[in-house]
């Protein structure tokens, strides 16, 4: 962010391989660059397990892709500056790549390798684990698991039709992360911001473990949550903010709780995950199966020890 907490974007990458869902990211990248004054840079990849396809038809096949998508962001975004990449390998790696020299990384949940019944395919789980910026995995809305949100057209316009942001909160420091993403993305694009943290009860314990007859997980969770919420109110005064607490697993409400919301953002490993996970339960869940958009923000890399 800027000094102002305005989005501060340069780049935004998009990756796509002429799926539906591939077009409906396009079109989301575009829109969003057009708001944050960002540069898009539209990706794609083939190969290597398409061995029967020659190398100059594998350039043509991306040639075509590249082509298309750039007048799917022309389309949506007259004048937007736009670049293009075509790698010849696995796609989930190139993403991984561009997204170290990208401040978002866009994807469509579901290629045109994955099976009809997949909710989420392998290239936009790989992103959603292993990217090195915020990534944002869109659905399309016929016969993927998901809408997003559309114009009269039939174009994917997400971002000018916000309306509300949800964001999960658990006082981590990547759910920190995606509420410093969520507030400046509120702004940008009008939106009202839900900040959601579920709570629950303890229900297993170790041999021996006594408990606190104070335990109030709820209150604890109250606390947590304004705790998170109060410099965001008093740095941002005019944000339209909405704070909800709620009993029960925090990737089930979460996903209801997106429902008609433009936008879900989540941290990727919250406080009850491994350190060695890169995409915790909660965000595996959200990403799989919420119905609108969800951006997941990774947590900021610790500066290693001299």
């Amino acid at each position: 962010m800027d000094e102002g907490g305005r989005l501060s974007t340069h780049r935004i990458v998009v990756g796509t391989d002429g799926s539906a869902a591939g077009w409906a990211a396009v079109r989301w990248a575009a829109t969003q660059a057009v708001l944050t004054g960002a540069e898009l840079r539209i990706v794609t990849a083939f190969g290597p397990d398409r061995d029967f396809v020659g190398h100059d038809d594998a350039k043509d096949h991306m040639d075509e892709v590249i082509d298309q998508a750039t007048g799917e962001a022309t389309e949506v975004a007259p004048g937007l500056t736009i670049t293009s990449e075509e790698h010849f390998g696995p796609p989930g790696t190139a993403l991984q790549d561009e997204s170290g020299r990208a401040d978002l990384l866009v994807v469509g949940s579901r290629g045109k390798g994955g099976f009809a019944g997949l909710l989420l395919g392998s290239v936009s789980r790989q992103c959603a684990h292993r990217s090195r910026c915020p990534v944002v995995v869109v659905r399309h809305s016929d016969g993927d698991g998901g809408a997003v949100p559309t114009n009269g057209a039939g174009s994917a316009a997400p971002v000018p039709a916000a309306h509300r942001i949800v964001v999960g909160v658990d006082g981590s420091t990547s759910s920190t992360a995606a509420l410093e993403w969520a507030v400046s993305q509120a702004e940008a694009t009008g939106a009202s911001l839900q900040a959601f943290m579920a709570w629950d009860w303890m229900t297993t314990y170790g041999w021996g473990f006594v408990i606190p007859p104070d335990l109030d997980p709820a209150a604890d969770s109250a606390r947590a949550l304004e705790r998170a919420l109060g410099p965001v109110r008093n740095a941002h005064p005019g944000l339209a903010l909405e704070s909800s607490l709620v009993e029960g697993p925090a990737a089930k409400l979460l996903v209801e709780a997106s429902s008609g919301a433009d936008l879900l953002v989540v941290g990727n490993r919250g406080h009850g995950e491994l350190v060695e996970i890169l995409l915790g339960s909660v965000g595996e869940y959200c990403v799989a199966h919420a119905p609108c958009p969800v951006v997941v923000v990774h947590q900021p890399a610790t500066p290693s020890a001299a």
